[in-house]
């Protein structure tokens, strides 16, 4: 049961990660909530002693390459949409 609740936890930070990647580009910061928060729970596991960098370091990169690439790619997705959003009025 306690599998089950971490996987739905752990979708539905994915999926409003997703959603806040794709914003319009004057709202950019609100894809950085969630690596900003990965960042400080990684942080304060650092600082409590809870990650050993030698074992975890697959669990530490992993997921702090893929929200930092989502919002990298969500954020060049809006930025093509208003482009071609731009160049058909500019066309009209």
């Amino acid at each position: 049961m306690r599998l089950a609740i971490t996987l739905v936890i752990a979708l539905a930070v994915l999926v409003f990660h997703y959603w806040a990647s794709r914003r319009p580009l004057r709202y950019w910061y609100v894809g950085g909530i969630i690596p900003l928060v990965w960042l400080v729970l990684l942080a304060a596991a650092f600082s409590h002693g809870i990650v050993n960098w030698a074992q975890d370091w697959k669990i530490i990169v992993f997921p702090t390459l893929i929200f930092f690439f989502m919002w990298a790619e969500g954020h060049e997705a809006v930025r093509k949409k208003e482009l071609a959003k731009m160049k058909a009025q500019d066309m009209e």
